[in-house]
């Protein structure tokens, strides 16, 4: 993964062009639009965002995918439809994406 930069407002990575913003009710993630995360959600968002934007999907059998769907459990999503999600551009989801439930829902 390249390098996470956190402030009090935002959550960036350099590997990826998704952001999390603090919002007056918790954090918006650009890949899970239309949904409020809190700050531990909106880092584990990020995580899988950077961990996509700077490497190749892993293969089937990488252990790596152990973590990403304990990661993607946090968040709803499976994990393969979490790297999906995460590897689309901002801006670049359809309407039906918009439309998933809050986690905890």
């Amino acid at each position: 993964m390249s390098g996470i930069t956190f402030t009090d407002t935002t959550i960036t990575s350099s590997a990826t062009p998704h952001t999390a913003t603090a919002t007056g009710g918790g954090w918006t993630v650009s890949w899970l639009p239309g949904r409020t995360l809190d700050r531990n959600q909106a880092i584990t968002a990020m995580t899988i965002a950077d961990m996509v934007g700077s490497a190749e999907v892993p293969r089937a059998d990488d252990p790596v995918w152990l973590h990403l769907d304990g990661w993607a459990a946090e968040l709803s999503p499976t994990a393969p439809r979490a790297m999906a999600q995460a590897s689309m551009p901002p801006g670049d989801r359809n309407s039906e994406a918009r439309q998933e439930p809050e986690a905890g829902v």
